[in-house]
């Protein structure tokens, strides 16, 4: 029997730490605990930097202390930020990209391998031969079929590409439908392809892919976007829910759970606000609801 967690004994947000911006937020469950991995915004030496982090919950209540994975400092970036978590061929690869857009080196992308989510093989460049040279944030990768395929923002617009190995070589397909997003997360719910983005106002919408999974054409066509709607909480007045991650649990109790980041304010941090998490779940990924700790009562 899998250990799973009380949901009435929670309460929005679920993480934060003191003077910290926490966002970009991602989810695994693995041995009884579960793994969160965010990017951590915060002042060192007066300037404001960007790390990875990671901290694990056996509840989702009480959380270890933040074990920092990568700040990007000793390859000469400014931080590292934007971590995304999928599951291929029993490994975990975490996607994310430098941050500090430097006029003369712009933010790169790159991916980590675990199998437990404790030890990583970090900082191998991801598709290097359609990004050098140019800003690219906010990957997101999947594994169907006998190829890869990889959604980011270059610049200011999403891009789709494909190769049959992680190391490439990475072919460009074109730009997606379905307009401007970012943070995106590929993931299969039932037994299509979805997109999980972040839109102009913070807030995630899901797509589905309407072009032929078999044809790396087809990724480029999607649905429009259908907006997930949180509930306004205290912590969340400014951006309600934004960089979202969506975890289908439903084989284990019932409902699917979106992992996301609130603020009440939009200036700290270099603009980036007070962020915490948030965790709101659905049957049907319709109607949301968050939790009340009514079990503290």
């Amino acid at each position: 029997m899998v250990a799973w967690f009380d949901w009435s004994a929670l309460r929005n947000p679920i993480y934060e730490y003191d003077s910290w911006s926490v966002k970009d937020a991602c989810i695994a469950h693995r041995d009884d605990r579960f793994t969160l991995v965010f990017s951590a915004f915060f002042a060192v030496g007066g300037r404001e930097r960007s790390h990875i982090v990671a901290v694990q919950s056996p509840d989702l209540r009480t959380f270890s202390e933040p074990r920092f994975l990568r700040s990007g400092q000793a390859a000469g970036w400014k931080g590292l930020c934007s971590p995304n978590l999928t599951v291929i061929d029993d490994c975990y690869v975490l996607t994310y990209n430098s941050w500090g857009d430097h006029p003369r080196r712009p933010n790169q992308l790159f991916y980590a391998i675990s199998h437990d989510l404790m030890a990583w093989d970090f900082d191998h460049p991801l598709a290097p031969e359609l990004t050098c040279g140019v800003r690219a944030i906010d990957a997101t990768v999947i594994n169907y079929g006998s190829r890869y395929y990889l959604t980011w923002k270059e610049r200011q617009s999403p891009v789709v590409a494909w190769a049959s190995d992680l190391d490439g070589p990475w072919q460009r397909i074109g730009n997606t439908s379905g307009g401007w997003f970012e943070n995106a997360e590929f993931l299969i719910l039932g037994d299509r392809v979805h997109l999980l983005v972040t839109g102009r106002d913070h807030c995630p919408y899901l797509m589905c892919l309407l072009g032929d999974p078999e044809d790396p054409e087809g990724w480029r066509h999607w649905s429009r976007p259908t907006p997930l709607v949180v509930p306004q909480e205290d912590f969340n007045t400014h951006d309600r829910a934004n960089a979202a991650f969506l975890v289908d649990w439903r084989h284990h109790d019932g409902y699917a759970y979106l992992l996301y980041a609130g603020t009440t304010e939009g200036h700290s941090h270099a603009g980036r606000g007070d962020n915490r998490l948030g965790l709101a779940r659905s049957r049907d990924l319709e109607t949301w609801s968050i939790p009340s700790g009514e079990s503290e009562a």
